[in-house]
């Protein structure tokens, strides 16, 4: 094909007799056809090696696709994988979220709780402070305040007062009748064991007191309740001595106490034994 082609290339010598093709310009066209067909064949070769090297890479981009779809496909299964991880982590996100929001209610209820009870006892402090602020200066009217708060029952108010009245006033004749009546508030709210502790104030150390007989008597009273009657037995019969100088209704009320005491069978006395003994 390419030699016909090459041939048609000659350049032929015309004359009146005739085309003449010469031998030496043959020759040179015979050249430059094998040269441009060396060249043709050459360009065949570099078509041939690059078609190849085309199917190289078209092979080597499919690989790579198909390589990629298959990492595209699992990519998506582990992106579903992950979808179905974060829907969980959400379920739960939102499950601790409730759990907080309950949570937090119930700090809410607890501080709304303390900020009552804070006002509470802002309240009464304020109260305490007004009462505080609010005592008589005079002796005659600490004294009747503190035994107005007595008969209205208001024993620690009553008691703070006489407290005040006796850290004022020590060697006042009043005293051993504050030192009782402190005494007396205490048994009054049922702490017995403080008030015994005033009671025996009076009997060591005001014995001509006129308000002796009431501190035995209610002494005897403090430790029934406490279930210590033999020791509630001896108050009341010290009660009954004349030397004593206890009123009738006082005497006869010991009386009545030490037979109810010594019948007791274990309600009242906790030291039944040795009170049996006494």
């Amino acid at each position: 094909m390419h030699r016909a082609v090459s041939l048609g290339l000659l350049l032929p010598l015309c004359t009146g007799a005739g085309c003449v093709v010469l031998r030496a310009q043959h020759d040179d066209l015979a050249a430059q056809v094998d040269r441009l067909e060396e060249q043709v064949a050459q360009r065949d070769q570099e078509l041939a090696r690059m078609m190849e090297q085309a199917e190289q890479q078209a092979a080597s981009v499919e690989s790579k696709l198909q390589e990629a779809e298959k990492l595209l496909r699992g990519n998506q299964a582990s992106v579903g994988v992950r979808v179905d991880d974060l829907e969980s982590e959400v379920a739960q996100m939102r499950g601790s979220a409730d759990d907080n929001r309950n949570a937090l209610a119930a700090l809410t209820s607890g501080l709304d709780e303390m900020r009552a009870d804070v006002e509470s006892r802002i309240n009464n402090l304020e109260a305490s402070v007004n009462e505080a602020t609010n005592i008589p200066e005079s002796k005659q009217a600490l004294y009747a305040e503190a035994e107005r708060q007595l008969a209205a029952q208001a024993y620690k108010q009553a008691r703070r007062l006489y407290r005040i009245y006796w850290s004022r006033y020590p060697s006042d004749k009043l005293g051993p009748e504050v030192r009782f009546k402190i005494g007396l508030t205490l048994y009054s709210e049922r702490d017995f064991r403080s008030a015994l502790g005033e009671f025996y104030w009076i009997t060591q150390n005001a014995r001509k007191a006129k308000i002796l007989p009431d501190a035995l008597y209610y002494s005897g009273l403090a430790f029934a309740k406490l279930g210590q009657c033999k020791d509630a037995i001896v108050y009341f019969e010290y009660v009954t001595k004349k030397s004593v100088g206890a009123g009738k209704r006082y005497r006869d009320q010991a009386r009545q106490q030490i037979k109810t005491l010594k019948k007791d069978k274990g309600e009242i006395c906790q030291d039944k034994d040795r009170a049996g003994r006494s």
